[in-house]
């Protein structure tokens, strides 16, 4: 996030990494909210579930 003032400063007000912006897409709150959440537990490594439109796991 940046902020102009009226003088035309532009400050870096706020960064975000990895889950920071979880709020802005509402499918992964919705799953946050779900019984067993995102079910990650056993997972190799964060968002394993996540797949790419485009490519596909036989």
């Amino acid at each position: 996030m940046f902020y102009r003032d009226r003088y035309g400063t532009i400050y870096h007000t706020y960064s975000t990494y990895a889950r920071g912006l979880d709020m802005v897409n509402g499918a992964y709150h919705l799953l946050d909210l779900a019984p067993k959440g995102r079910d990650e537990a056993g997972l190799s490594y964060p968002m394993e579930w996540v797949r790419w439109h485009d490519k596909y796991v036989d």
